[in-house]
């Protein structure tokens, strides 16, 4: 077979299909970008992945008590004056939170100095028993003439104390101290409904030692539905209670009520913090 000869190629044709384009350095710069950041990523996911991030908190609302936070908030009265008789019926006087006078069944004719009789509580406090008969008495006391009762120590009632009822101390109602607050369920008392409760916030303190735990309030929801007396019972630490205190004291209720009246109540207020 004879080899024949043929016209050579101009070397401009032969490299003309393998010059540099620059749509293909562009695809290939972005694929290779595209396979470092994939490279890249699990390094930079990671530090987020391990960030610890806290959840709303659990806030639980418990009635049962009394949680007697001091001598003013306390439920309790006595009173009397060794008379024979036992205590005449008669209405409660106000509430006042330093009590001049003590009230009597026999009140002066002409006094030289009129001082308004009162008995130790929440000034805002409007119970059923302050109204009716226009004199001082035991509201379930006996009828007949005016007597302040076989207690002691002034006041009216059969115990002890400027008070009104048959304990000890200078209020009205069971147990000693001043009156209220009432616990739910203690003479027909409702439980207060809380109308606005935002959570308390996570700490970053707390939030980077991955804190988690039970923070324990004890409050007086009163007769407005105004959180007061707060008092942290269970303490956390690393701010979380000065958050709880702080978020549950801007709460709202609906106060509890008693025979129709708005009273204050005794509550406990338990708050978890918690971490995804």
């Amino acid at each position: 077979m004879a080899i024949t000869d043929f016209d050579p190629i101009p070397l401009e044709t032969n490299w003309r299909d393998y010059r540099q384009q620059p749509a293909s350095w562009a695809n290939s710069l972005l694929v290779h970008l595209a396979i470092l950041a994939a490279i890249a990523l699990p390094y930079v996911l990671e530090p987020v992945a391990r960030r610890v991030k806290p959840q709303s908190p659990v806030t639980t609302l418990y009635f049962s008590g009394p949680f007697h936070l001091s001598v003013e908030s306390k439920g309790g009265g006595g009173g009397g004056q060794r008379e024979p008789l036992p205590a005449s019926r008669g209405i409660i006087p106000p509430f006042s939170q330093e009590p001049l006078a003590s009230p009597s069944a026999h009140p002066l004719a002409n006094p030289v100095i009129p001082v308004q009789a009162s008995i130790l509580g929440p000034p805002e406090l409007r119970l059923p028993e302050m109204s009716g008969a226009d004199v001082w008495g035991l509201p379930d006391g006996a009828p007949g003439p005016p007597s302040n009762g076989e207690g002691c120590c002034s006041g009216i009632g059969q115990g002890q104390g400027p008070g009104v009822g048959r304990d000890k101390g200078p209020g009205y109602g069971p147990g000693p101290g001043g009156a209220g607050p009432f616990s739910v369920g203690e003479g027909g008392v409702t439980a207060p409904i809380a109308i606005y409760r935002p959570e308390p916030p996570y700490t970053e303190q707390a939030r980077k030692a991955k804190l988690t735990g039970v923070v324990t309030l004890a409050i007086v929801v009163d007769a407005q539905g105004n959180p007061r007396d707060i008092r942290v019972t269970r303490s956390l630490g690393m701010g979380l209670d000065e958050k709880a205190v702080e978020t549950v004291n801007t709460w709202k209720f609906k106060p509890a009520m008693r025979n129709g009246v708005p009273v204050p109540v005794s509550v406990l207020v338990e708050i978890t913090f918690r971490l995804f």
